[in-house]
């Protein structure tokens, strides 16, 4: 089997590493200034003011020192409020210049989970909070002719669009290779050896490389009932529309935004709806309560339970036990045992981080429990905070959500990009 090598390969193609793609392809950030930046962070923009290189080529360590994380100092750059107003707001501007040589691999097309996410999801947060810093949303609607209020909630449909065309905007289609799932990480003579099955044909790919960004997500690997009949015709791993739970009775497994979504959208569809959660009503009400007055569907839940609904019953502390051929599931609440008749089962109840692919390494990763009150949680890898680069294998960096201390909201889904990217290009000694 023929061995493709790479300077970097990327494993992961959502936010993280397409953002990483983008800038490793050449696009770096300068520093421009902006007024409200300057009102608003007035000692960042006087250290910053007198950089003329690229932004990459800041002493990263020394930031951490100071007290400036890596990504909050370019969330800042790229944010300077939280409301956009206009594009003269951003602190950065992105000059072309040479390419480091990488692949991206991804089982799925560029934008990660939000290919699979429901049809009409909206996002938790502003569209604008979305974008990348080098193609904020406003400047695509533009060019696209599309009437869209970034500081609004954006639709998946309209997001994942904008994901797709990053990579022919920015001249990096030749480095991407989807549909292509890594099996199997080990250490190489070169670097590593990356195993990966081709999802169309099935065969077997291998690649090497000298640095590895692990970009994967947060869920690399969905979570499965570990019970009898879950993989039953009508039992489906997420959901997208009411159109594809055709017949009336529908049981949803979950308890996050994901499946509030879904039993939300199929009540309004006219669906008979079973909302099935392991959580207590307490922590249930205190994410629809946190939630309700910002995010419309939260408001909506909030009165289908309120009102009590004879459409959607909402079962708290219940385990699904098993689920039968002729459409019964077993369920448990408090020592007691139910049987549910239904036409359709679905699962939202998430995924993992997948570090099982990693073998043969001296070291083991350490891992970090990371999670917030919002039902967000992922392990994520102790990293060094200048750089984003693991603490136990020298030249593997984690990407996005996956690198220790890098919050779990959405403004920072791809706050590793410019360490990680400066790190190595000071490495191959471009800066």
């Amino acid at each position: 089997m023929k061995t493709e090598h790479h300077t970097v390969l990327i494993v992961g193609g959502g936010p993280a590493g397409l953002a990483l793609a983008v800038v490793l392809g050449g696009w770096h950030p300068y520093y421009r200034g902006s007024r409200m930046f300057s009102e608003r962070y007035a000692q960042l923009a006087a250290y910053l003011g007198p950089h003329q290189g690229s932004l990459l080529g800041l002493d990263f360590a020394a930031l951490v020192n100071a007290g400036v994380a890596p990504a909050d100092l370019f969330r800042l750059l790229h944010h300077p409020r939280q409301k956009f107003e206009e594009l003269a707001q951003v602190a950065m501007e992105f000059r072309q210049g040479e390419p480091l040589d990488y692949l991206l691999l991804s089982q799925e097309p560029v934008g990660g989970l939000w290919n699979k996410a429901p049809r009409n999801l909206l996002t938790l947060s502003p569209g604008q909070w979305m974008e990348f810093a080098f193609y904020p949303l406003a400047q695509y609607a533009q060019e696209q002719g599309l009437d869209l209020d970034v500081n609004e909630l954006i639709c998946k449909t309209d997001l994942i669009e904008y994901y797709h065309r990053v990579p022919a905007r920015f001249g990096q289609e030749e480095h991407l290779r989807t549909g292509e799932k890594v099996t199997r990480i080990e250490p190489h003579e070169r670097g590593f050896l990356l195993t990966s099955t081709a999802l169309a044909s099935g065969d077997t790919r291998q690649y090497t490389c000298k640095y590895l960004i692990y970009a994967a997500g947060q869920r690399c690997q969905l979570r499965r009932l570990g019970v009898e009949g879950e993989d039953l015709p009508f039992v489906t791993n997420q959901y997208d529309s009411p159109l594809d739970c055709p017949r009336h009775r529908v049981m949803v497994v979950g308890g996050g935004r994901s499946a509030d979504w879904a039993a939300t959208e199929l009540h309004d569809a006219g669906r008979q709806v079973c909302y099935v959660m392991r959580q207590s009503p307490e922590q249930h009400w205190q994410l629809i309560g946190d939630s309700r007055h910002g995010l419309p569907y939260y408001t909506r839940i909030a009165e289908i339970l309120e009102g009590k609904s004879p459409r959607l019953e909402a079962l708290y502390r219940t385990r699904v036990k098993r689920i039968g051929g002729d459409g019964r599931v077993w369920l448990s609440a408090g020592g007691e045992e139910r049987v549910v008749q239904v036409d359709h089962v679905v699962k939202e109840i998430g995924g993992i981080a997948d570090y099982s692919l990693f073998t043969g390494f001296p070291a083991e990763l350490q891992l970090e429990e990371k999670y917030d009150n919002y039902r967000f949680q992922v392990h994520q890898v102790r990293t060094h905070p200048h750089n984003y680069e693991s603490v136990d294998i020298p030249n593997l960096y984690a990407g996005g959500y996956l690198a220790a201390g890098i919050g779990l909201v959405v403004i920072a889904m791809h706050g590793t990009t410019y360490a990680i990217a400066g790190d190595l290009l000071h490495k191959e000694g471009r800066l």
